[in-house]
């Protein structure tokens, strides 16, 4: 199935080079093509993060985000050694980074087809039910997630708003990593459990503020130590940690919705964050530039909180009222 969605998705890319360069007015058609073919093995880093994930092989995830990251590196490196670093060939040592991490850990996984003629059927079910939800909750949120980057793309002129932009949003990244660390390593036993353990909210969300108080405090300071050419940047830090705070603080709720089958529940609050999203960007980016787009990705994560709490809270009241009471 990976295999199939795959090559659709290096077609797709392909195909879609011209019409992107048309919307967007940018001279990116053949980088776009040229990256078509790699691309081809986006698709199988989810199919390893999820096979992961199920199997709680933590351990061999945690190898292969590193893989993937370190080849990355050791592209970036040689293109800057080389003289060669442009936005394509950084683009193309991402996705070979990619491509040989997915790759290595494919053949350490060492997937069998024994016997899966019996559980087709049954992933044929899944799949109509969870898994078209829980596909259309993943599309809608990499579109809403990037809607951001493609309002500044549309309605700013030049290429420095984005690079400002994003530079900022690298910084924020590790808040919710933590977040979405613990849905690495917790996701089969939160499938066990009715109710999240309070002690793991509680830690988590310290942690998670605490990340979001460092980039507060270290951020601009390292921006104009480090990266001088982008110390502009800086005053989005603020909305891009209260961002990061709020996709960390509900990673626990999306995890335990995620591992008991909620797949509707999911779907939902993606659609109703995507759609708040894409029409307040219309409205914010023409008028305040990046910063109303940072800022209107802070109050989208919050709204996406408050959802995942809402349908946290009901489905367990559910669970609740739908447990067995003792007779005497």
């Amino acid at each position: 199935m990976t295999l199939a969605i795959a090559v659709a998705f290096s077609l797709f890319i392909a195909l879609a080079a011209a019409p992107i360069d048309r919307i967007f007015s940018k001279d990116v058609r053949w980088l776009l093509i040229g990256a078509a073919s790699l691309a081809f093995f986006q698709p199988f880093q989810l199919l390893i993060e999820q096979s992961c994930q199920g199997l709680n092989q933590i351990r061999r995830l945690a190898v292969f985000q590193l893989l993937m990251s370190g080849a990355y590196l050791l592209g970036l490196i040689a293109l800057v050694a080389a003289q060669r670093l442009t936005a394509g060939t950084a683009l193309g040592a991402y996705l070979a980074g990619t491509a040989l991490a997915s790759v290595w850990t494919l053949l350490q996984m060492q997937p069998s087809f024994k016997g899966v003629s019996r559980y087709i059927k049954l992933t044929l079910k899944e799949t109509r039910g969870y898994g078209f939800n829980l596909y259309l909750a993943r599309i809608s949120g990499m579109a809403s997630s990037r809607s951001d980057q493609l309002a500044i793309g549309y309605f700013l002129a030049g290429t420095a708003p984005l690079g400002m932009y994003a530079i900022a949003q690298k910084f924020s990244n590790p808040i919710a990593m933590v977040g979405r660390a613990l849905a690495a390593t917790r996701f089969r036993a939160f499938a066990r459990v009715t109710r999240l353990p309070s002690r793991i909210t509680r830690w988590h969300s310290i942690a998670v503020v605490a990340a979001s108080t460092a980039l507060v405090s270290l951020g601009p300071i390292t921006l104009r130590l480090v990266f001088p050419k982008y110390r502009a940047a800086a005053s989005l830090l603020v909305p891009f940690a209260v961002m990061n705070s709020f996709v960390g603080l509900f990673q626990p709720y999306n995890v335990f919705l995620a591992s008991h089958g909620r797949g509707a529940a999911l779907r939902n609050i993606v659609l109703i964050v995507g759609i708040a999203t894409i029409a307040t960007l219309i409205v914010t980016v023409p008028r305040f530039g990046i910063a109303g787009a940072a800022w209107t990705a802070a109050a989208a994560m919050a709204l996406d909180y408050m959802l995942h709490l809402l349908y946290y809270r009901r489905f367990i009241s559910t669970l609740e009222e739908t447990k067995p009471t003792a007779t005497t």
